[in-house]
């Protein structure tokens, strides 16, 4: 019980510390896995801004791209780890779009790069 009243401490200075954006919800199911932390925000500029904001608090992020098995609305999705060690997987979904994800059929599941949520997150701005 002790290790994991640290576990949750740990979590809680985490958010306490940085302005997060708004969280739907938050699955603290195992330390061993994740943290899945899901998005309250709608949009792909705002998800992407939101997904932006965490991974400059995370170390070692990665990002993700998903689109659901009905094809319908696509996941962006880092995973990194907390300064402290603590794993966390943070998401949003956003509608599907054939314009900006032209290569990705339902179902399917990529690596991308994080820089590619900085374009999302400014549309309209030529990246650098």
């Amino acid at each position: 019980m002790n290790s994991l009243m640290i576990f949750l401490d740990a979590i809680r200075d985490h958010l306490d510390l940085h302005q997060l954006p708004p969280v739907a919800s938050l699955d603290v199911t195992a330390w061993s896995r994740p943290i899945t932390v899901q998005l309250d925000v709608d949009g792909l500029s705002e998800v992407a801004s939101a997904l932006l904001v965490w991974a400059n608090t995370l170390d070692d992020v990665t990002a993700t791209v998903w689109r659901v098995s009905d094809g319908v609305s696509v996941h962006l999705s880092i995973t990194g780890r907390t300064p402290c060690g603590i794993p966390m997987r943070v998401y949003g979904a956003v509608p599907f779009d054939p314009s900006t994800f032209p290569d990705l059929p339902a179902g399917a599941k990529q690596s991308m790069p994080v820089y590619l949520l900085r374009g999302w997150a400014a549309p309209g701005e030529v990246a650098a």
